[in-house]
């Protein structure tokens, strides 16, 4: 196996307890091992701030640096290889000095939307074996994730949406505000709703069908989407009469929602369920913890395998953080063959090498030290 995309060289500063780590030589299987508090999972966190968003550990970046005589500041760089040649990514912070808060590539500034046209990174970490037991919030916040890795379009539509939303009720808590002007703009958070709306359905029909491809011994679901807009659901076929009936109910609500300061009928108010793909009547928070930790990693090797298709064959960097914990060898065998099939760089993190036997013939272990 060798991967169409690869991390040829980690270079860490100030971050967490990395005080000056650098890795390179690496394999298209990588495995950190470690005792708890070594840094295993920083490294990991390091590599998933290269895309958009708060990176796996959901941590604010003034959180993150090793404190350097009480300055907060850090740096990370990626050199990147792909079959065509090369470019380095390279993430610079201060907390005290917000225009050296920037990303480069090759050295030219980009920003947070324009990773996803260079590489895709998606992760497991222990906390999301429960996604299934959390909110409707955190589970659509989780699919959205999802969703703008296959289509790179709906971060941006995500984006515009909370910008238009923002400036509405700013508008409406004034006393004599602009109706005409308020009108526009609830046609188009109308518009932009529609298209994220479509974009979440069709990601959920493709990825429930990449999910039934999922063999046994992994376990496998079916994601049930429904978005809380009562009578809006007979009109999501059709653009022009939705728009115009959520744009009336947008303005029947002005006043509610200038008085409580939200938007109180929205497309991000969704049921979201998970079903057991071997028993429909089950759904997968109601299953053994086992069983959900097959039901995540089956969709998240479901969507490398959407990301790959939809991006010309290049593959997702995948990160798994005690992945292997508590899985069996029928389990593991299954995983590590899907992997290889998807031709993904991969970085595990676990306590010992022997998790990782079945691979290691195309595998290099690096073992964390904690160096505070």
């Amino acid at each position: 196996m060798s991967p169409n995309v690869s991390i040829e060289k980690i270079t860490l500063i100030n971050f967490r307890n990395h005080k000056n780590t650098n890795i390179s030589e690496l394999s298209p299987f990588i495995v950190l091992t470690g005792e708890n508090g070594s840094g295993k999972t920083n490294l990991l966190e390091a590599i998933s701030l290269f895309a958009p968003g708060r990176g796996l550990k959901n941590a604010q970046l003034n959180e993150i640096p090793f404190l350097k005589n009480g300055v907060g500041c850090f740096e990370i760089k990626l050199e990147i290889r792909y079959d065509t040649g090369n470019i380095i990514l390279h993430r610079h912070f201060s907390d005290e000095n917000k225009r050296k808060n920037f990303i480069t590539l090759d050295d030219e500034k980009i920003n947070n939307l324009e990773l996803l046209n260079y590489l895709n990174i998606l992760w497991v970490t222990p906390i999301m074996e429960k996604i299934m037991l959390q909110s409707n919030s955190e589970k659509r916040s989780f699919f959205d994730r999802l969703t703008f890795n296959v289509n790179n379009n709906h971060l941006k539509n995500l984006s515009k949406l909370q910008k238009l939303l923002k400036e509405r009720l700013t508008l409406l808590k004034k006393v004599n505000y602009d109706s005409e002007w308020i009108s526009i703009l609830e046609n188009k958070i109308a518009e932009i709703s529609f298209v994220i709306i479509s974009d979440r359905i069709n990601f959920i029909k493709v990825l429930n069908r990449k999910l039934s491809e999922i063999k046994k011994p992994f376990t496998s679901c079916f994601v049930e989407f429904v978005h809380e807009l009562g009578s809006l659901d007979q009109f999501i076929s059709k653009e022009k009469m939705f728009v115009s009936k959520y744009r009336s109910v947008l303005e029947a609500k002005r006043d509610l929602d200038a008085e409580l300061n939200k938007t109180t009928h929205n497309i991000n108010k969704v049921n979201i369920s998970i079903w057991n793909n071997n028993n429909h009547n089950i759904e997968a928070k109601n299953c053994s913890t086992g069983e959900q930790k097959s039901i995540l990693l089956s969709i998240i090797i479901s969507v490398a395998y959407l990301i790959k298709n939809k991006h010309l064959g290049r593959s997702p960097i995948l990160l798994l953080d005690e992945a292997m914990a508590h899985l069996d060898d029928m389990h593991k065998e299954y995983l590590f063959k899907e992997l290889s099939k998807l031709e993904s760089q991969v970085l595990f993190s676990g306590v010992s090498r022997d998790l990782f036997t079945n691979i290691a013939d195309q595998t290099v272990f690096f073992e964390m030290k904690n160096i505070i």
